[in-house]
């Protein structure tokens, strides 16, 4: 009996293992952020001083900040463990987007989607304003 249950037990161990894709192989690892930014050409900058080591704590962690250094934009995405930031220009920023597009990670800027979507149905207002409504009757007057 004691060998039945035994048996019964291996058995399903098995069948739950195959079942939840144990001999599966697993799905490729999504790329790191550091990856591609290195991929996209942005440069890393190891902290030196100690006025670095304390501002690489202020910038947010795991998202790319834009700062104003000697008059132009850089974009720059800490990396503490290791005293270092990656730092780009707006081409390095937009190859880094176009690299998580293409690995399909979700939009750095959740409101991102939402202002594209804003910003074409701006341009399709336009459009239909610029309709001529000309030898239409006052519509105004169909009193809702």
């Amino acid at each position: 009996m004691q060998r039945l249950s035994l048996y019964f037990a291996v058995t399903c161990a098995i069948v739950f293992a195959l079942a939840t894709g144990c001999g599966s192989p697993l799905p490729a690892a999504a790329p790191r952020a550091e990856s591609l930014l290195l991929a996209a050409g942005f440069k890393t900058v190891v902290a030196s001083t100690d006025a670095q080591l304390k501002q690489i704590p202020t910038l947010p962690p795991g998202q790319v900040t834009v700062i104003t250094q000697t008059g132009k934009n850089w974009f720059v995405y800490p990396d503490l463990p290791r005293n270092q930031v990656y730092a780009g220009t707006e081409k390095e920023y937009q190859a880094y987007l176009k690299l998580r597009t293409q690995n399909n990670l979700p939009d750095v800027d959740p409101m991102a989607s939402y202002y594209r979507q804003d910003a074409q149905m701006r341009t399709a207002d336009k459009q239909y304003a610029s309709v001529p409504w000309n030898g239409w009757p006052q519509l105004d007057v169909l009193s809702w």
